[in-house]
Formats: C-alpha cells, structure tokens, sequence
C-alpha cells in the first residue's frame, strides 16, 4: 500500500510534463500555420492582380480568335449539311421511288389475284347451281316412279319389296332436299342483297314462334328480350334465324327440358347475337367444320338435317360483314354468336 500511491504519483507528475510539451508544440504549429496562411494570402493578392491584367489583354485575343473560329465553324457545318442534304435527298428519293415500284407491284398483284378469286368463286357459284339444278329432274323422276310402283304394284312386291322401295323413296327425297339447300346455298353469292333497317327482335321471335308451333318443340320456346337493330337484306338475316333457332331447338329436344335461349350485346361498333340451347354440344375440336357445306358433326339417325343450314349462316353474315362463332362442351349445350356492325339510331 505504502509503495502504490508514490507511483501513481510519478505518473501523474509524467502525464503533465508530456501534456504541457503538446500544448507548447501545439501554440509553436499555430503560429506556423498563420504565418503560412498570411504568406498565401499575399501570394493569391498578387496572382490575382497579374491574373487581372493580363486577363484583360487575354481576353480581347481570345474573344476575337474564338469569333473568327465560330465562323468558320458555322462555313464549314453549312458546306457539309448542304452536301449531306442533297446525298440524302437523293438516296431517299431513289428508295422511295423503289418501294413505290413495289408497293404498286404489289397491289396489282393483289387485283389480279382477287380478280381471278372472284372469277373461281363465280364458277363455282354457277356450277353448283347448274349441277343443282340440272339434279332435280333425275330425282323427280325417281320419286314419280317410285310412287307409280307403290300405287300399281304394291301387292306384288310383298313386304320386303316394299320395305326396300320405301327406303328408296326415302333417300330420293333426302337427295331431293340437299340439292334444294345446295341451291340455297348458292343462290346466295349471286342474289343482290338489300342495305335497309332491320327490326331484329321480330325476325327472332318470328323464327322461334314457327318452331313453337311444331309438335315436340313448342317445349324449348322462349321468349326473346328486345335485340338491336341492324342494317341489311331482312330475307337474308331472317334466314340466320330460322337455322340458328331451328338448329338450337332440334338439338335440345330430346333433354327432359330443352332449352333455347336469345340475348344481344353492344359494344362500341358492333352488334352481338347469341342463340343458346341445353342440347347434347360438340367436341370443339371439331368447331372448324361446323361451317362446311354438307359437314355434320352428328349421325343423320339421332339428329336429321342436310349440313347446310350453318353454312348458310355463315356466307349471310359475312355478306353483311360480320361473323359468326360457336362454343360448345359435349353434353352440356352449344352457344352460337353473330356479330354485325351496329346501329346507331337518332
């Protein structure tokens, strides 16, 4: 105990010592440091003055020497943008030369390949309708001879024999009634068509009211909101009813209760119809042939029809330009849609 207090004596004694050598070392560099400050502060007074003066003398040089080179410049930039101008102008005008060569190319292409379009689809047109046509009579006669055999022959032909002769008559008038719709068919590109407003809500109700009234299907009947009106051939779109509707009824009837329902939507430039039924569908891989002269997606036993009908649709709608689309799920309805271009009424 008796030593430990004289050493922290010493200590102390030590740290003053080495802090009063700091301080005076500290008051020595002070000094220094103000007498360097004060030596550049006249050094920057005097780099100032001569900067001044000769800043001034600079300047005049400088400012005319910068004048002379801007004009130069300024010739120089003016020489190359007027040789630039007229290359470029003369590379554009070649290129746009070239693509009005192929642009014109192009079009007359264009014509020329609707021209021949146009002529293909007319002979067609004419030929299924001649052919059509020129089919009716070989049926008739079938039908007329068949009736003949039935009336003066029935008794000898027995059973079988009339059994079969019945399925003769039977396929002379299913033959009978595809040619009929094939002359539909093709009556249709070469009709002219009527451009007036069309009350769509009657032409609905009038096509579901004849299904109504058929036996068997006055169960799917329902009624029809109001539709908006459409610009058009009233014959034409009455026709897109009458299959649609029909379609609709025919393959929901057998449902325990069938199903058909009608609705329109709007949107800014079109009209949109829709015709919904609860009947047995269609596998949506096979939705490209719905369309199709004589496709049929269902056998002739279980649904009978001629595969016209949605065809028909199809070449009426785009004859107003349109479209038509169909949605379906095997076993739970089928929904068919046609668009046309709105009307706006005053």
């Amino acid at each position: 105990m008796s030593r430990t207090k004289p050493d922290a004596l010493d200590r102390d004694g030590d740290r003053d010592v080495a802090f009063a050598e700091l301080e005076r070392r500290l008051a020595q560099r002070t000094i220094e440091r103000d007498e360097a400050l004060a030596d550049l502060a006249r050094t920057n007074e005097e780099l100032t003055r001569r900067l001044a003066e000769r800043t001034v003398e600079r300047d005049d040089i400088a400012r005319d020497e910068a004048l002379s080179e801007v004009a130069r410049t300024n010739e120089e930039l003016k020489s190359r943008l007027a040789e630039r101008t007229i290359e470029r102008d003369g590379v554009a005008r070649d290129a746009a030369a070239a693509e009005l060569t192929r642009s014109n190319a192009a079009q007359e292409q264009l014509r020329i390949h609707t021209v021949e379009l146009e002529e293909v689809n007319a002979e067609l047109e004419s030929f299924s309708y001649t052919v059509s046509h020129d089919l009716r009579a070989p049926v008739r006669a079938v039908l007329g001879y068949v009736r003949a055999i039935q009336e003066d022959y029935s008794v000898a032909l027995g059973d079988e024999g009339r059994r079969l002769l019945a399925v003769v008559e039977y396929e002379a008038g299913r033959m009978g009634n595809l040619i009929d719709d094939l002359l539909a068919f093709s009556r249709l590109g070469r009709a002219p068509m009527s451009n007036a407003l069309v009350d769509m809500t009657a032409l609905a109700r009038e096509a579901m009211a004849e299904h109504a009234n058929v036996p068997g299907h006055e169960r799917a009947a329902q009624t029809i909101p109001d539709l908006p009106p459409v610009r058009g051939d009233r014959m034409l779109l009455r026709q897109v009813w009458v299959n649609l509707i029909s379609n609709a009824v025919k393959y929901a009837g057998k449902e325990h209760e069938p199903t058909v329902r009608v609705w329109a939507t709007l949107d800014d430039a079109t009209a949109t119809y829709f015709v919904a039924d609860n009947g047995v569908g269609f596998d949506m891989r096979y939705a490209s042939k719905l369309f199709g002269v004589f496709q049929r997606l269902h056998r002739m036993d279980e649904f009978p029809g001629s595969g016209v009908g949605l065809a028909i649709v199809m070449r009426i709608v785009k004859r107003h330009g349109g479209d038509v689309r169909a949605e379906s799920r095997l076993g739970e309805g089928a929904t068919f849609s046609f668009t046309l271009p709105r009307v706006t009424l005053a």
